[in-house]
């Protein structure tokens, strides 16, 4: 394990060779090389050195209903991320032990920062979309048909989201960095199968088609949307 006092010199050093000044640019970038040869540092290592994770809550339990899965992946496509699903107990405020479940965002430090606030803004009004469009559903429908319902509306509502972000495509290079980094930090790592809904019924395509309108108008602030061209301009 190469010490984070050497990565973070070795960090500086690169930093210091793009300078303006040719002598100073000229040491900083020899310094950088020497260091790297001495403490066996490759690209690689200095690219996952930039890696860093984001925790976000998703409220779901040990296996997260697919309309979480869907919203996580539409957020890694936009922000050049990946994710690691985990589930664990803990007792409730009321003394009942409960399953809790959160998403690691993986990626670049500023990447994985917009892209945890950016699930967790967009979560939040997909849920309270959800919650809202249950209760305009008949008292006296079955729980199945209510849960089908609302999963069907809440996976429909990440597909009209989708305009709320812009994709980027991660180059192939990029994409095994983030496999490398998932295997050093998680090391075995199990397939998430997440909870899909039950087949819809005839009734239930209106869920799907009030899911995508409500989808349509979500937004996320304008501090977010600069801060990420910023950070695709200079990343």
């Amino acid at each position: 394990m190469i010490p984070d006092r050497i990565m973070r010199k070795i960090e500086r050093c690169i930093a210091l060779s793009k300078s303006s000044n040719g002598n100073e640019a000229g040491i900083a970038l020899r310094q950088a090389q020497a260091l790297m040869a001495q403490y066996g540092v490759h690209h690689e290592d200095l690219a996952l050195a930039d890696f860093d994770v984001t925790t976000v809550d998703t409220h779901t339990g040990l296996k997260p209903p697919r309309y979480v899965e869907l919203l996580a992946q539409l957020i890694n496509r936009s922000f050049g991320t990946s994710t690691v699903y985990s589930s664990r107990r803990e007792y409730s405020s009321s003394g009942r032990l409960k399953a809790c479940g959160s998403y690691d965002f993986i990626g670049p430090k500023d990447a994985v920062q917009i892209a945890g606030y950016a699930y967790e803004v967009l979560q939040r009004q997909m849920i309270r979309d959800r919650r809202t469009f249950l209760n305009t559903l008949n008292k006296r429908l079955k729980r199945d048909t209510k849960v089908r319902r609302g999963d069907a509306f809440a996976e429909a509502w990440v597909a009209g989201a989708q305009n709320v972000v812009t994709p980027i495509k991660m180059a192939p290079e990029v994409i095994e960095l983030h496999k490398k980094y998932r295997d050093r930090r998680y090391h075995n790592l199990s397939q998430l199968n997440a909870r899909g809904h039950k087949p819809l019924k005839r009734h239930d395509y209106d869920a799907v088609s009030a899911g995508f309108k409500a989808g349509s108008e979500a937004r996320l602030s304008d501090g977010i949307a600069a801060t990420h061209r910023e950070v695709l301009t200079h990343g």
